[in-house]
C-alpha cells in the first residue's frame, strides 16, 4: 500500500558558514594574530603571544561546537492517523507519536519571557522549535499545525 505523507516541517538551525569557510577564516585569524602578538613580542610585550594562542583556542572551540550541531533538527510529521515529533540533537535523538485525533498544538509562556510550543495528548507533551524557530513563527506554526490535524480523511 502506498502512503502519502501528509504533512512534514523541518526546523534546522541556520548554517552559513560551510566547513571549508571556518577553516578558511580560522587560517585568516590565526595569521593576524600570529603577526600582531609577534610584533608585539619585539616590543617587549611576549606575554601576548601565549593570550593570542588562547584567543585561537577559544574560535577553534567554538568553530567544533558550531559544526557539531550542525546536523540538529526538528522535525513534525502527520502522516495519516499519526504524529510523529523527532528531535535530533548533536548525538542525541528522540521520537514522540502521538494519535492524530487526541494530538493538542498551543503555545504557553516559558521561563524567560519566551514562548513554547507544546505538541501532545493524554498527558504528554513535548516542545517544538526551542532553538530553531521565534516566538512568532511559533504562532503561524501552531495555527497551521491545528488546521492540519482537524483535517483527517
Amino acid at each position: 500500500m502506498l502512503s502519502v505523507l501528509d504533512y512534514k516541517i523541518i526546523a534546522r538551525p541556520n548554517n552559513s558558514l560551510s566547513s571549508e569557510g571556518a577553516m578558511k577564516l580560522m587560517a585568516v585569524l590565526g595569521v593576524i594574530a600570529l603577526v600582531v602578538a609577534i610584533g608585539f613580542t619585539h616590543i617587549g610585550a611576549w606575554l601576548v603571544l601565549p593570550f593570542a594562542g588562547l584567543e585561537l583556542l577559544a574560535f577553534a572551540l567554538a568553530f567544533y561546537h558550531i559544526r557539531a550541531h550542525a546536523a540538529d533538527f526538528e522535525s513534525i510529521t502527520i502522516d495519516g492517523d499519526t504524529v510523529l515529533v523527532e528531535k535530533k540533537s548533536s548525538r542525541a535523538t528522540s521520537a514522540d507519536v502521538f494519535q492524530r485525533y487526541w494530538t493538542q498544538v498551543s503555545v504557553k509562556e516559558s521561563v524567560g519571557g519566551k514562548n513554547a510550543l507544546m505538541i501532545g495528548s493524554h498527558g504528554k507533551e513535548v516542545e517544538f522549535g526551542k532553538y530553531f524557530i521565534d516566538d512568532e513563527q511559533r504562532i503561524v506554526l501552531m495555527r497551521e499545525l491545528k488546521k492540519k490535524l482537524k483535517n483527517i480523511n
